[in-house]
């Protein structure tokens, strides 16, 4: 029997994660987006994102749910696309996963811009001015999905920590959660 696998999908708005998502899941898996949350539970129309920053929590909730059941129905693979980054909501999903008895992987588009992209965000100390204009160009590709900023992802990218691993977000988060009490 093949062994149960979560991918965590982890990289910037329209870097190519959606699509990677579908090739990873195939025919048997699932695929769990937030960001399908402002399509089918939000505004009137299925086919228009309808961001609105006050319904993220019930977006988070809403995916999450879905993660559990599809848990809960032995899903394999099983692939949140969201952000994926250092925070205490993928460690939820992975812990959750890991407790399921399901292998945990962190996984990163495979878009050719994607792999540009992610060796100057290794280098991004020397590579800030081609970063900021590939957050331009990233904005400029979710117009007609997330309709991001280029600053946002600029934040994003300023943030980002090229080398984080599964084991990262598990303790790190674990031990900011103890530190805060």
């Amino acid at each position: 029997m093949d062994p149960k696998v979560v991918y965590l999908m982890r990289g910037l708005p329209s870097s190519g994660k959606s699509w990677t998502a579908r090739r990873l899941a195939g025919s048997k898996g699932r695929v769990l987006e937030t960001d399908e949350y402002f399509y089918t539970q939000a505004g009137e129309d299925p086919a228009r994102y309808d961001w609105q920053a006050e319904l993220l929590p019930a977006a988070q909730r809403w995916n999450f749910d879905r993660f559990v059941k599809a848990i809960a129905d032995q899903v394999s693979p099983i692939v949140v696309d969201r952000g994926n980054s250092w925070n205490e909501e993928t460690r939820k999903y992975a812990q959750y996963a890991m407790d399921g008895g399901y292998c945990v992987e962190l996984r990163e588009p495979e878009s050719p811009w994607w792999q540009a992209i992610r060796v100057l965000l290794k280098y991004k100390d020397v590579t800030t001015t081609i970063l900021h204009q590939w957050a331009d160009r990233l904005a400029e590709m979710s117009q007609f999905s997330h309709r991001l900023p280029g600053m946002t992802i600029r934040h994003l990218m300023d943030n980002w920590k090229h080398d984080l691993t599964i084991e990262d977000i598990m303790i790190r988060t674990t031990c900011n959660a103890y530190s805060a009490k």
